[in-house]
């Protein structure tokens, strides 16, 4: 999942420039797929680059004059989240922060990323990341723009054009990337975002395209688009899921609900990715009386004992979640254990395959055989290879994670880790114990403890505000933002309304270059009149000309045949309806099969009319159901144009309990 800017100026709030230094970097992963069979940088090429790096820098508060950041009047280590952007000094490469796994004020760890890879193909040597030493760390607009003011003094004098020169270059609003797996559409396709996620737009869609491919990467799962209208990518209150529209409630607020306006404001273009904090200490409590910050809300600590446990810290929380938008919850702290190469017998994580060993985290010995080889040396297993094999078996609950060099196993639950060789390699070393090829300890304790974990679902930032570092110290958690907002556009020009354009002739309307729902009016369709035309995405379609807006006579019929079901000597039929303006015209009674065998003196007959005047339009007296042959009314009656409703007319048949006949009724208006 791309991590969006997610950022927008706010009034009074200065933007955070820090300057850093940066004492650390180790490789992280290689990007792996080609940009076409020329690409000499990717993970498959014999001279592959990292894109994503590791990196520890320490950090300068910077001082500025604002209240209403999340310390008073400073910036540090704790204000950096996932997103903000992290520049060499002096050779102004810029990397984005992907992930952050810890923070103090002083200090960060964090992944960084050559974001579309734009550092590796500028440089000749594919070398995508700055030097050790001095940094700047920024944020970008929610126009993509890097917001570089006050420059910090430690910035080389061609920092700000080349950095602002970047982000020029395919500026991240209007050359948006958005993510779906597998997605095969090429540049030129055009999109639109359905429930079911992107798709190409046709008639059926177009009323929600989001805009163009321009790139159809990186990869196979990204792609670019220049989109038809702005993305919203900063504001967490965007309601709704992917491909609903976004309308103005009648109290200013925006809903996924009509409610009478049909005005379309906003199409939410992807649903929010959760911000999600986890806790890194066991356990965790906080003295009672500690008042801290969530979001700007004030929740104050205090537990059964001197101090709040985890499940009353997650308690006291989640009173407030209606106005932190933060959800609290207490999880398992997981057993984790990480491979030290100095103990193996190689001094790297590797050995000759097959060798085998047991795996057990609570679920019994799981046999892991291990032979998938050659990541990097023929015939020998190293962290990707053994990673390939062990996830094959499907270990409930363990999490392997690995690097060129290292491999680390994470028991969600916290359960102990228990490994026990099996057979050893054909150079016969074991995967653990002496002289082994793993660099793991062959068993590690269960944590018996919790930790807490904060949810924003939403996407928005999580910001945590105390005059010490309380919060912090007992729970492992600093403010952060790992998700992203939903996605919206405004779609008051993207996603259109159909118009109409009027032409003189049939080969006019042809040159016209429309889009599902636009309509044509053309003068003089090759035979002297008018047509009106609607194009559904692939063809025009007449919809009306000057014959069919003609005033034509219309009927409503309907038929009695005897012997009559229900019950009593009369049944009720409705002919149908009129709308307010029209005028009858007549009734014609047609008996194709004269009435017989009713009872009693008086003969069948027909009565049209309404429900309040059963034969206003047509009378007993006009017609004998017992003779063949047509009986007609002329009401010349006209149905007021100053009534709001149809008018239901109904015909009544009195057939006395007919065992034979048939009669029909017609009513012509206009």
């Amino acid at each position: 999942m791309s991590s969006y800017s997610s950022r927008q100026v706010k009034l009074n709030t200065p933007n955070k420039i820090l300057v850093v230094n940066t004492t650390t970097i180790s490789g992280d992963s290689f990007w792996p797929h080609a940009n076409g069979a020329g690409d000499i940088w990717y993970e498959g090429s014999a001279s592959p680059r990292y894109y994503r790096w590791e990196v520890t820098f320490t950090v300068a508060a910077t001082s500025h004059g604002s209240h209403l950041t999340r310390d008073d009047f400073s910036f540090n280590g704790l204000d950096i989240v996932v997103g903000d952007w992290i520049a060499g000094a002096s050779d102004n490469k810029c990397l984005k922060i992907i992930s952050i796994s810890s923070k103090t004020a002083d200090s960060v760890t964090c992944i960084v990323e050559d974001w579309l890879r734009y550092n590796t193909f500028k440089e000749s040597t594919g070398s995508g990341i700055f030097n050790t030493g001095s940094c700047i760390v920024f944020t970008l607009n929610e126009n993509g723009i890097p917001m570089l003011d006050p420059l910090p003094s430690a910035a080389s004098s061609t920092f700000f054009s080349e950095v602002v020169s970047r982000f020029n270059y395919l500026n991240p609003q209007i050359n948006y990337v958005l993510d779906q797996n597998s997605h095969g559409f090429i540049k030129g396709d055009v999109i639109a975002v359905t429930e079911n996620g992107f798709a190409k737009a046709n008639a059926l869609t177009a009323d929600r395209m989001i805009g163009i491919v321009t790139e159809s990467g990186p990869g196979p799962d990204q792609f670019m688009i220049l989109p038809n209208n702005r993305i919203i990518d900063f504001d967490p209150n965007i309601p709704g899921t992917q491909g609903e529209y976004i309308y103005v409630d009648s109290n200013g607020t925006l809903s996924n609900t009509d409610s009478g306006s049909g005005k379309v404001a906003f199409l939410t273009v992807q649903s929010a990715v959760p911000t999600v904090l986890i806790g890194t200490e066991g356990n965790p409590t906080l003295g009672n009386g500690n008042i801290i910050a969530f979001n700007g809300v004030d929740i104050t600590f205090n537990g059964n004992g001197g101090s709040a446990d985890a499940t009353e810290i997650a308690t006291l929380m989640n009173v407030e979640s209606s106005n932190t938008h933060i959800v609290a919850d207490v999880m398992p702290l997981e057993s984790t254990i990480i491979s030290n190469s100095a103990e193996t017998i190689y001094g790297l994580i590797g050995g000759y395959v097959p060798f085998s060993a047991y795996i057990n985290t609570g679920s019994g010995n799981t046999l892991i055989t291990f032979n998938s080889n050659g990541s990097v040396y023929a015939g020998v297993a190293t962290p990707q290879d053994m990673k390939v094999d062990i996830d094959a078996a499907n270990i409930a609950n363990l999490v392997v994670d690995v690097t060129n060099t290292t491999m680390s196993f994470t028991e969600v639950n916290g359960n102990a880790i228990l490994i026990t060789n099996n057979s050893p390699g054909t150079d016969g070393y074991n995967f653990v114990g002496s002289s082994n090829v793993s660099g793991m300890p062959v068993s590690t304790p269960a944590t018996n403890a919790d930790k807490l974990r904060l949810t924003r679902e939403d996407g928005g930032e999580i910001l945590i505000y105390e005059n010490s570092v309380w919060f912090q110290a007992g729970t492992g958690i600093s403010s952060g933002h790992t998700g992203s907002v939903p996605l919206a556009m405004n779609i008051e020009q993207g996603v259109r309304t159909g118009g109409t354009t009027v032409v003189g002739t049939m080969a006019a309307r042809n040159a016209l270059a429309p889009a599902a729902g636009d309509q044509a009016y053309v003068t003089n369709k090759g035979d002297g009149e008018w047509g009106l035309y609607l194009y559904t995405g692939g063809a025009w379609v007449e919809i009306s000309n000057a014959d069919s807006a003609t005033v034509d006579a219309k009927t409503l019929t309907t038929t009695f045949t005897m012997p009559a079901g229900g019950f009593g000597v009369s049944s009720t039929n409705n002919l149908g309806n009129i709308s307010p303006g029209r005028k009858i015209l007549n009734v014609t009674v047609s008996v194709d099969t004269e009435f017989t065998g009713f009872s009693g003196s008086t003969g069948p007959n027909i009565e049209i009319g309404t429900m309040v005047d059963a034969d206003i339009y047509c009378d007993s007296p006009s017609n004998d159901l017992t003779e063949l042959g047509d009986y007609i009314c002329t009401p010349d009656y006209v149905y007021p144009a100053t009534n709001t409703q149809d008018q239901l007319i109904r015909a009544r048949c009195n057939h006395y309990g007919a065992s034979a006949g048939n009669v029909t009724v017609t009513l012509t208006y206009v």
